[in-house]
């Protein structure tokens, strides 16, 4: 339980930092005008992301990382089974883990259920550090469940796993992020990991952008598996969803009932999801 304490207070540390930190850089370098104040915007999204993590630690709260320790003390899992050193364990489970954020990641747009939850985070009408924070409750404890599962099946160790959650969360703040780095740096940073450019794609309105680029921190997943997309003019990009076109619609309480209401098919299926 100590290690499970001690890795929540360390994410806790780390995304207020990143959300500091990117927060301090979009106020000087934004790179495009909201379309509602930065108050309401910041409101809503860190509400949910706080409201989510405030539930989570008050019902499961260092279990995940608690269990990945009894799993290493035990033997389960394959890297447990291979005996292998921390360090490899670690430098392993960390590509191992990114590769699977993007099959996860894919799955919620490619699944119906999932992406029924999933749209809270992808209504988001603007796009800064905040939007990180944006995700129902429910895909929050799926994907609990889901790393639960995969931890049973792999057995990184529970170190691998902090450092893969703190990269995790400071990767989404950055490519949320409301800016632009100049080139040749963005091209050349966007060839290693993903960056806002390449993940604003990903929030476009059009179906074939949205169901582009699910890569979180690594950038080579969506170059190898044929869902890489990129294209410079991003000025040109409409955040959010067809079907949920203004503020009113993505306000609060929508957002907490929208898993919730009507059907919707993947999201290369909109027309069904309105």
């Amino acid at each position: 339980m100590e290690i499970a304490l001690m890795t929540s207070a360390w994410r806790f540390v780390v995304a207020v930092l990143g959300l500091s930190l990117f927060i301090g850089v979009e106020l000087f370098f934004r790179f495009r005008e909201p379309l509602e104040s930065r108050i309401n915007h910041y409101f809503r999204n860190l509400f949910l992301g706080l409201s989510n993590g405030l539930i989570l630690h008050l019902t499961v709260g260092g279990l995940i990382v608690a269990y990945y320790d009894m799993l290493a003390r035990n033997g389960i899992g394959l890297m447990n089974i291979m005996h292998l050193g921390t360090w490899t364990n670690i430098a392993i489970s960390l590509v191992f883990l990114d590769f699977l954020t993007y099959v996860w990641h894919r799955a919620y747009h490619e699944v119906p259920f999932l992406w029924r939850l999933h749209r809270v985070h992808h209504s988001d009408l603007d796009l800064d550090v905040t939007s990180a924070s944006r995700f129902h409750i429910s895909e929050v404890a799926l994907s609990s469940a889901f790393k639960m599962t995969v931890g049973l099946l792999w057995g990184p160790s529970a170190i691998a796993l902090a450092i893969h959650e703190s990269l995790l969360g400071l990767a989404a703040q950055f490519h949320h992020s409301n800016i632009r780095m100049p080139e040749p740096w963005e091209s050349r940073l966007r060839k290693i990991v993903v960056t806002p450019d390449m993940h604003h794609i990903h929030h476009s309105d059009e179906i074939q952008e949205t169901n582009s680029n699910y890569s979180n921190f690594l950038s080579v997943w969506d170059r190898l598996l044929g869902t890489y997309v990129y294209f410079r003019d991003r000025e040109r990009i409409v955040y959010g969803l067809k079907e949920y076109p203004t503020q009113r619609q993505v306000s609060l309480k929508n957002l907490l009932l929208m898993p919730f209401g009507k059907r919707c098919g993947d999201s290369s299926d909109r027309s069904s999801s309105g």
